[in-house]
């Protein structure tokens, strides 16, 4: 389940990918950046071709997708059509247990994606999910795989990145919390520790951490 027994003790914040480890939204942004090519006049997107883009950021969705529009046009029509496609959206087994696990131990939480933040606060509330800071890739000058998300999310829950560990599917996350100096469990993929579902990190958390 894992490459270790246990993250460090020194760990006081946990910082969470939301595709594919809160939610598995996959298949509303299929559908949703569909729909964004054929309001905005762009060729459909096959499924190859979204499946190779997954998980990117909104600028790099222009530079593929829709070269002719910015990112913040971009990022209102996500934000005004994501509902549009939420039949699609699942959650994944365990949100609620393991974010009363983290306060029940004393630690702090963030969510970093590369979805905008408003969607990503919506998509955070539909969860269940209960972070202390939602971080989307609109916050910071550089979206994941770049370290960004993790050392603002650091710096506002006060906590060094040593101190924290990001849980993350892709290798978008891992090399984040590799380029930030943070520790990473992979949710089926290979990190400083790998699990297979989500409840499987409540094992791994540290005591609960003095006051």
């Amino acid at each position: 389940m894992a490459n270790g027994e246990s993250i460090a003790s020194t760990v006081g914040a946990v910082l969470f990918d939301l595709d594919g480890v809160l939610v598995d939204s996959y298949q509303v942004w299929f559908h949703l950046m569909n729909a964004t090519a054929k309001d905005l006049g762009y060729p459909s997107i096959s499924k190859d071709r979204f499946h190779e883009a997954w998980g990117q950021g909104v600028e790099a969705d222009r530079e593929r997708f829709y070269p002719g529009h910015t990112v913040e046009e971009l990022s209102a029509h996500y934000d005004a059509h994501f509902g549009d496609h939420l039949e699609h959206l699942t959650v994944a087994s365990g949100v609620g247990d393991v974010f009363a696990a983290l306060v029940e131990r004393g630690l702090a939480s963030a969510v970093i994606t590369n979805t905008p933040n408003p969607l990503a606060r919506d998509v955070v509330a539909r969860a269940g999910a209960t972070p202390d800071l939602v971080v989307g890739g609109t916050d910071v000058p550089e979206a994941k795989p770049a370290p960004d998300m993790v050392h603002h999310a650091c710096e506002k829950l006060g906590f060094r990145e040593a101190e924290a560990v990001v849980v993350g599917d892709s290798r978008f996350d891992r090399d984040a919390a590799r380029a930030a100096g943070t520790a990473f469990v992979g949710l089926g993929i290979d990190g400083d520790f790998r699990i297979e579902a989500l409840p499987e990190l409540i094992p791994l958390l540290p005591a609960r951490r003095s006051a």
